[in-house]
């Protein structure tokens, strides 16, 4: 799988969970649009297996199969205590996010913003690094072989906070669909 958006060529951004604002925590693990992919792929394989064994018995009625892979299921999430890695998905109508195991970070692989930056680690070769933005206004662009464009998590993930615990947004913002700046008046230019 390349480490970029296939219809804008765009580089998935990674950027470090603690970056984010507070309140994101709870929507990337907890929230409405999270899920866990381990429990998703025991659960499909629960499916699976329980599907094979009752086309080979044909014993049951298909109200019976029902009742049977229903409370199978139930008894399987009731037991299930959570990744043992810490692995969650996140997506809703902007973002498609991965947030790896380890606590190395979040993969943006669908978002309506991009930064730049540079090359991520060898932990996700391709990947932009989003801990570490560069400013193309500043910074050698374009000459600069190392500055990627890369998916982003937009203002909404950041604290708008000004106190000494606040996480703030760590790059400039641009928009996938018109390459505008995120928060820059047009009139003056300044964010």
């Amino acid at each position: 799988m390349p480490n970029f958006d296939e219809k804008t060529g765009i580089r998935y951004g990674v950027i470090s969970p603690n970056a984010v604002g507070q309140n994101s925590e709870y929507d990337l693990y907890e929230g409405p649009n999270c899920t866990d992919p381990q429990y998703e792929g025991a659960r499909n394989e629960i499916i699976r297996v329980l599907d094979t064994v009752f086309e080979i018995a044909c014993i049951y009625s298909e109200e019976k199969q029902v009742a049977i892979r229903d409370e199978i299921l139930e008894c399987f999430s009731d037991h299930y205590d959570g990744s043992s890695d810490g692995q969650m998905d996140y997506s809703d109508d902007e973002y498609d996010l991965h947030v790896s195991g380890d606590n190395f970070g979040i993969f943006v692989m669908r978002s309506p913003y991009y930064t730049y930056c540079g090359n991520c680690s060898l932990c996700a070769p391709g990947a932009g690094d989003l801990d570490n933005p560069i400013d193309k206004d500043t910074g050698s662009f374009p000459a600069d072989p190392y500055l990627y464009r890369a998916l982003c998590l937009g203002p909404e993930w950041f604290d708008e906070d000004n106190d000494q615990y606040a996480r703030k947004i760590p790059y400039r913002v641009f928009r996938v669909d018109n390459d505008e700046e995120v928060g820059k008046n047009e009139k003056t230019g300044e964010t």
